[in-house]
């Protein structure tokens, strides 16, 4: 005689979210801080002198991120690649920010930089925090939120080459709104993941089009989708950190 124990079911599923969860913030913390602490590795007091004269260098890293972003998106999704080559390519960008990061040591007062990095913490965990337990559905802020998020980028690409104050306080103040959105509406995807149905817009693609992969067998495609979630969290906060760090940052 069989039965279905509804009680032990529920509590198998939670065991599963968190568990997955718990990967996807370990990825992402070990990502950070990669980041920082290459950041603090290459910072020498005259970085941006550096860069000045080797403004090619610079260029190169900074777009060279993007391109890694659009990479990983690929590689995580592949069957074809591997979980360790997944990761090594994540803490290469994670590095890869790092040194990007470090002019900002150089033209930001260190009081601002641990204040708006205590600003991201805790915008971030808030929304975090209301992404997990809202009943809310969210995903259909998605592409409100994705377009916007191109709408950002490509002012900010329009920043580094004309500048101005205002364009900067206003990418800044635009930034905040989008990515604390952004991390509420991933943490509800991630939870959504522990089923094994459609991912959404975001973690998708750019399409409609989602991935389905149950993320309760420990096979090597959970693990890589941990390291997806992991990769747009951080992004989330690593956007935060500056959109603060635009606003409220005072220059050296």
């Amino acid at each position: 005689m069989s039965y279905y124990d509804a009680s032990t079911a529920v509590g198998t599923q939670a065991q599963v979210e968190r568990d997955f969860l718990r990967q996807v913030f370990a990825w992402m913390f070990l990502a950070l801080a990669l980041t920082t602490g290459v950041a603090i590795l290459f910072h020498n007091g005259s970085t941006e002198a550096w860069i000045a004269n080797h403004p090619t260098l610079f260029y190169i890293a900074l777009f060279g991120q993007l391109g890694f972003v659009f990479g990983l998106r690929f590689m995580l999704v592949s069957q074809r690649v591997s979980t360790q080559v997944a990761a090594f390519t994540f803490f290469l960008y994670a590095a890869l920010t790092g040194v990007v990061f470090s002019v900002l040591l150089d033209v930001y007062k260190t009081a601002s930089v641990v204040g708006a990095f205590g600003g991201a913490c805790g915008v971030f965990a808030g929304m975090a925090l209301l992404g997990y337990t809202t009943k809310t559905d969210l995903t259909r802020f998605g592409p409100i939120l994705f377009g916007a998020l191109i709408g950002v980028i490509a002012a900010s690409f329009v920043y580094i080459f004309v500048g101005g104050q205002t364009l900067n306080l206003i990418i800044g103040y635009l930034g905040v709104i989008i990515f604390s959105g952004l991390t509420a509406y991933d943490m509800q995807m991630l939870k959504r993941l522990r089923s094994g149905g459609s991912i959404g817009t975001r973690f998708g693609g750019f399409g409609r089009g989602g991935a389905s992969v149950a993320i309760g067998d420990g096979s090597a495609s959970a693990e890589k989708l941990a390291i997806f979630g992991a990769l747009w969290l951080y992004l989330d906060f690593i956007n935060l950190f500056i959109s603060l760090l635009r606003i409220f940052g005072n220059q050296r």
